[in-house]
């Protein structure tokens, strides 16, 4: 008896120290998340899904306060896992039966909780997709089924938790024996039913963006990252269904599985949600780091950071030009569709298939196209000579120069260049070499 004690304990002691663990991880992902907004957009743009982020953190903190006291102080017990003898010698006056009745009423609490959450953040992605889609007219629809899907599955499920026991007090009964449906803990029916409700809606949520992706005009680098990303789904469901067979199998021995496994999807959710904002974020920290590793290894030079060769397009015209982003197509819409009006930054300009290239927290929005009108090495008339004056080595023989033809003449400049309006006599005399 006293190694079970010891090992039930240790047990305990674990579990606590993997729900904190779990709460300070996803806080951090959160702050990342807001840091990324608000450097990005400006604290003024934030969205709905960003206010939705907040309540459901308090919401998951509230969840792993319950599942701390049925571990802490109620030690793991409830309703369940007793014999009709044990139930009719329990003296309710004794400390067992307070802790049981506790324990039970904390699981409602916690169950509430759980279902709360998980519908919360599956508001916060049906607010982003209705944000990153906008425009895109095939999704109208989708969206729409979405915002009606999510609240009606929510209090159907809610639903099951209040009227699965009548009257609702027996969830917390410990004789006589109430039934499985009245034991918060192991509920046959509410743990299948949430199951079931939260792997449907996360199907449907993954139906949103996943067939965009899968057709959108992106290399399939770019197409792959977005594809694992907005796929986070499956691994929620996982989690889900590991949830639901823990409890139905290890339940009546081990009651506090309800709590072990709700904390640990929640988590995942949590994380899997804030994904898609703090993405652009490790994404700009990565670039900026093999930038910074490239230019080291550069024998020491400042060498241009976007290629020998390359340059870079900004969002800014020029004064008296307009109409930015009068050229690009969504980058997630379907050919034929309509124009980019999301000001999302999971996708740039840069990532299509263009020769421009794009900053990470601005979308590229001069319309690039490869110089068709180039010939055999020559410019047509009206052609644009651009060359680059990047530090070099002091052995460098030759400057670098780039050619490129430009719809409209318009070009923007985020390194040092000098643009050159060469005659075509002038082109031949120095051979026709770039």
């Amino acid at each position: 008896m006293a190694d079970d004690a010891a090992a039930l304990q240790a047990a305990a002691n674990k579990f606590i120290s993997e729900v904190w663990g779990l709460q300070g991880a996803a806080y951090l992902v959160v702050g990342l998340r807001y840091y990324s907004r608000i450097a990005t957009l400006g604290w003024r743009k934030l969205a709905w899904d960003d206010f939705l982020m907040v309540l459901a953190v308090l919401v998951y903190t509230a969840e792993s306060v319950m599942a701390y006291l049925v571990v802490a102080y109620w030690k793991g017990l409830a309703n369940n896992a007793m014999t009709d003898e044990q139930r009719a010698a329990l003296d309710p006056l004794s400390e067992e039966y307070t802790l049981r009745v506790n324990g039970s009423k904390t699981h409602v609490v916690g169950l509430l909780l759980y279902t709360t959450l998980l519908w919360l953040l599956k508001g916060c992605w049906v607010v982003y997709y209705s944000r990153l889609a906008a425009g895109v007219q095939k999704m109208r629809y989708i969206i729409i089924g979405a915002i009606v899907i999510m609240p009606v599955t929510y209090i159907s499920c809610l639903m099951v938790a209040f009227f699965k026991c009548i009257p609702f007090d027996h969830q917390w009964q410990i004789y006589p024996n109430p039934g499985n449906h009245c034991m918060p803990a192991i509920s046959t029916i509410q743990t299948i039913y949430v199951m079931v409700m939260n792997t449907i809606t996360d199907f449907y949520l993954m139906a949103i963006p996943l067939p965009i992706v899968w057709q959108a005009n992106l290399p399939w680098k770019k197409k792959l990252v977005l594809l694992v990303m907005f796929s986070g789904g499956f691994l929620e469901m996982a989690f889900g269904i590991l949830r639901c067979v823990s409890i139905l199998t290890l339940g009546d021995t081990d009651p506090a599985q309800s709590g072990y496994w709700s904390v640990r999807e929640s988590f995942v959710s949590v994380v899997l949600t804030n994904m898609p904002m703090v993405y652009p974020l490790v994404r700009g920290f990565l670039e900026s780091t093999i930038n910074s590793m490239s230019r080291t290894k550069g024998n020491g030079s400042n060498s241009n950071p976007y290629g020998s060769n390359g340059y870079r397009l900004d969002s800014r015209n020029r004064p008296g030009r307009s109409g930015s982003h009068t050229g690009h197509k969504h980058p997630l819409s379907l050919p034929g569709d309509t124009r980019w009006g999301s000001e999302e930054n999971i996708v740039r300009d840069s990532d299509m298939k263009t020769t421009g290239t794009g900053s990470s927290n601005e979308e590229v929005g001069l319309p690039v196209q490869h110089p068709e009108h180039v010939e055999e090495g020559r410019h047509r008339k009206g052609g644009v000579s651009v060359e680059i004056k990047s530090p070099k080595p002091k052995d460098s023989k030759r400057d670098n120069r780039i050619e490129q033809s430009l719809e409209a003449n318009r070009i923007v400049v985020t390194h040092e260049y000098t643009v050159v309006d060469e005659p075509e006599a002038m082109y031949k005399t120095r051979g026709g070499k770039a």
